[in-house]
């Protein structure tokens, strides 16, 4: 049982979300990456409720297991779902407790030597029974194989003998279909399926006929001209209010000219010298300009070059009808279809003149908004009875072809029906035979199962009991070496538990990434207990690497590779781009990860993003990983492409779309001047000083960056939000300083994100 999609979720930062349309499933392997406070605290969090099977009675939580089983939040305590094991901070709170003094560790369990025994014993009595369980086991697999082997030649029999280009449904005939074919029959209905050689012979005739393919049928494109007639006529029919001006009136290129002119003289460009003569700008003619290009004269335009390419949208529609070609049909149908094809070209054309009358009328009004504009040419009705009658007569045509197709499939269809239930009978004896013998086989197997599931139930139960500091501390001293990749500190057994030393002295007190090393190391071995199935489990793993260094890092991937790689699903959260890489490149190197279909890839990536609203909150959002960060191993080219597509955004966005990216702006900065002044260290302004730039960008960067790039700024009233409103051109100075500053280094970082948005508008 997988996890598929968190298919609702209204829990802490994840405000509404629902699983989008385009995001694909969870897969068996999981990377979910995201920066402190996006989330990944609260999806582990939800996924341990699901391991306890608690129920969930706040927010709103609703989760798909294999593609199709929901279950709310509400219900985990009585659903069916399956073992989870989860690692974050609640779990390394649980696994370790130290008391006074040197501080023993205690893990879970007690120690019962009594209950040892008791196990020896009955390991015992166990491989007595295992030897009883494989000859039983020998015994049922040898006479499966023998039924297997039956039925794999009687299918591949069938197969052989009912493939053929017309019938392609038996191409995929295995053991399966004829397994499932023969077990329907008894012995009466198997004699009446039975054929004699005349009728076999009919019926291979029968089904080598050879059909012509069906044909599509067309759709007329959905084009209400009259609509489009009356909306030219009572756009093109308004008149602009304004104060015009004759000689702009009159002269549409003159006017153009002007209303360009207007705007470089206007907002941050105003002046009050003309930049084209160099001439006082005065006041009266200002206003009479800015009265003729008003904002109902602007409106007006936009309004009629949004009705341009409307029409000239349908008038491609009409272009791009495509129709059958006329050897396709059968020869009987083949001259009707050629003159109905003839007709809907014919109706086409009309259609297409009548909308390029419409656009002429557009262009014009457009070119003379100050000029009566002639009436648009009527026409009645939606798209014209010629056309659409047209397209149904070469439509009722189509169906007459696919009419006689159906025929032919139903009569090879058939034949093949009957040839197969006359094969499938004639193996019915034999089948019976060998499926008697595999049931004979497997009664015998359940009573040797039934005995070791006994024994075995019971030896689980005292295992149950024993403390797991009975364990070598050898051992536990080993696995932390390896999973640390270093040797201070051991393991000593100490009454009920351990005592932990660093380099001969006892330890005190551990460090937050010592404290997480041995709770992980716990939590893996804990994979490996009998009663969490590793194979058919979901693992999940919160931020294991909190507080390594890089060769510890190193050496605790490894470890949690090599113990989780066998699970049936696993989900991996970090915030750490080096832990997140080296996971990345175990799961783009695991079998048929370079499978074209991502639905047939193991391993999936996720980007958790959060956004920061206006009020101090914020919502978190699961979606793709973006290419850079799943592809590259830097995280410094996502930085730059967030800052570059953000620079170069041209909708109108909500303020509250700005919060955030002040942060990320920040950490491209100081990675990029890191890079270029890395005998440097200090705050941001010091290198920043270093650069050879316009010092008032210098400032507007420096000012956005230190203003909206930390958590609390937006909670504090003295920061004025207008300045957030600058992030976009503040960006745009950012890129334009990286330029100047590395325009080689600059080059090269648009090629990789303008390459990267290509190939994933492709994959769209």
């Amino acid at each position: 049982m997988k996890l598929t999609r968190i298919t609702r979720l209204k829990l802490r930062v994840f405000r509404d979300f629902a699983w989008p349309k385009d995001l694909h499933p969870f897969a068996r392997f999981n990377l979910i990456y995201g920066w402190n406070g996006c989330g990944k605290t609260t999806l582990a969090w939800l996924l341990s409720r699901v391991e306890r099977q608690e129920t969930l009675n706040e927010g709103d939580v609703e989760l798909e297991f294999d593609g199709e089983a929901r279950v709310k939040g509400t219900a985990f305590a009585s659903a069916t779902l399956p073992q989870v094991r989860v690692f974050n901070r609640d779990f390394i709170n649980s696994t370790l407790a130290q008391t006074g003094g040197i501080a023993p560790i205690y893990f879970f369990g007690k120690d019962s030597v009594e209950k040892l025994a008791q196990v020896e014993e009955l390991k015992k009595e166990l491989a007595d029974i295992q030897d009883e369980l494989r000859k039983a086991e020998a015994k049922k697999r040898s006479a499966e194989k023998d039924l297997d082997d039956f039925c794999v030649a009687k299918a591949k029999l069938i197969k052989e003998l009912l493939t053929t280009a017309n019938n392609p449904s038996y191409i995929n005939y295995d053991k399966r279909r004829f397994k499932l074919a023969v077990a329907a029959l008894d012995t009466q209905s198997a004699a009446a399926a039975m054929l004699t050689d005349d009728e076999k012979a009919r019926f291979r005739s029968q089904k080598d006929a050879q059909p012509k393919p069906n044909i599509d049928k067309i759709a007329a494109p959905a084009i209400d001209l009259g609509a489009l007639t009356r909306e030219v006529d009572a756009l093109i029919s308004r008149s602009v209010v304004a104060q015009t001006l004759d000689e702009l009136t009159s002269n549409s290129r003159l006017a153009a000219w002007v209303q360009e002119g207007l705007v470089l003289h206007s907002g941050e460009h105003a002046s009050d010298t003309c930049r084209f003569c160099l001439q006082p700008f005065q006041t009266t003619r200002r206003t009479a300009l800015e009265a003729h290009f008003n904002d109902a004269f602007a409106r007006f335009q936009q309004e009629l070059d949004v009705l341009l390419k409307k029409l000239k949208s349908s008038k491609q529609a009409l272009g791009s009808l495509s129709l059958p070609d006329v050897s396709r049909f059968y020869e009987s149908l083949a001259s009707d279809a050629l003159a109905s094809s003839q007709k809907v070209s014919e109706a086409c054309a009309e259609v297409q003149t009548a909308i390029d009358a419409l656009i002429a009328c557009v262009a014009e009004k457009r070119d003379q908004p100050f000029a009566p504009a002639p009436a648009a040419t009527k026409v009645r009705g939606s798209t014209p009875p010629s056309l659409t009658g047209a397209v149904a007569e070469l439509n009722a045509i189509i169906e007459k072809h696919n009419q006689i197709s159906a025929q032919f499939k139903a009569s090879v269809d058939e034949a093949c029906k009957k040839l197969e239930a006359s094969y499938v009978a004639e193996a019915q004896a034999e089948f019976a035979e060998r499926s008697d013998a595999v049931k004979t086989a497997a009664a015998a197997l359940e009573a040797v199962n039934t005995k070791f599931r006994i024994v075995q139930e019971r030896i689980e139960e005292l295992e149950r009991d024993i403390l797991e500091h009975h364990r070598a501390a050898d051992e536990l001293t080993a696995e932390l070496r390896a999973y640390l990749g270093r040797d201070e500190l051991r393991f000593e057994t100490k009454d009920n538990g351990y005592a932990l030393t660093r380099n001969g002295e006892y330890v005190a007190h551990l460090s937050e990434g010592e404290r997480t090393a041995i709770a992980f190391l716990y939590f893996l071995k804990s994979l490996q207990d009998k009663s969490f199935d590793l194979e058919n489990g979901i693992v999940v793993i919160d931020d294991p690497v909190s507080s390594l260094d890089d060769n510890a890092l190193f050496s605790a991937f490894g470890y949690m590779k090599e113990r989780t790689k066998e699970a049936g699903q696993i989900f991996i959260f970090t915030h750490s781009f080096s832990f997140f890489r080296l996971v990345k490149d175990w799961f783009h190197h695991l079998p048929g990860q370079r499978k074209k279909k991502i639905e047939d890839r193991p391993a999936r990536f996720f980007l958790l993003r959060s956004r920061r609203h206006a009020n101090g909150s914020r919502t978190s959002e699961l979606g793709h990983v973006d290419r850079l960060l799943e592809e590259h191993e830097s995280e410094y080219q996502y930085l730059f492409k967030r800052v570059y597509e953000e620079a170069h955004r041209d909708d109108v966005v909500e303020l509250e779309h700005h919060y955030g990216l002040p942060n990320v702006a920040r950490r491209l900065l100081e990675a990029f001047l890191a890079f270029r002044f890395p005998e440097m260290s200090g705050e941001l302004y010091r290198r920043l000083e270093r650069v050879s730039f316009d010092n008032a960008k210098k400032t507007r960067i420096l000012r956005l960056l230190h203003t909206y790039s930390h958590a609390d700024a937006i909670s504090d009233p003295g920061h004025d939000l207008s300045l957030l409103a600058e992030t976009q051109p503040v960006l745009r100075d950012l890129l334009e300083l990286m330029e100047a500053v590395d325009k080689e280094h600059y080059d090269g970082l648009i090629k990789a994100v303008t390459r990267s948005s290509a190939e994933e508008q492709g994959e769209a």
